[in-house]
């Protein structure tokens, strides 16, 4: 008998479960001051996060180095907006604001392998 009642309530589950979403994957937020730096300067994110950067008064802009699997760069002179960029491939991204010299930070992105099934009911 407890096996039938084992075999229902799989069944319900996966009628119940057929609108599943995948967990949403949290971001950071970087702010591009007027003092000439990107606070915070270091941000960790897991793979497929969003990061992003708040433009203030002072024009700036985001120009990824070299490397595999960085996003686009942030072009132009950016003020009073907020652009992102999402985050697919592991590793470390380094970028600058090429309008101000010395003025950098780095996105490190961990890989996130997500469980066979692990879904959430809206």
């Amino acid at each position: 008998m407890r096996t039938a009642a084992r075999i229902v309530v799989v069944a319900l589950c996966a009628t119940a479960c057929k609108d599943d979403v995948a967990l949403p994957t949290p971001g950071q937020q970087v702010a591009a001051t007027p003092q000439l730096a990107f606070t915070p300067a270091t941000v960790s994110v897991a793979q497929g996060a969003t990061v992003t950067w708040n433009f203030g008064a002072v024009p700036h802009n985001v120009t990824f180095g070299a490397a595999a699997g960085r996003p686009a760069d942030i072009p132009g002179q950016n003020t009073s907006v907020a652009v992102s960029r999402t985050f697919t491939q592991p590793g470390t991204f380094g970028y600058v604001c090429t309008l101000h010299p010395g003025m950098s930070g780095s996105v490190t992105v961990s890989p996130t392998p997500v469980p066979p099934g692990y879904l959430v009911s809206p």
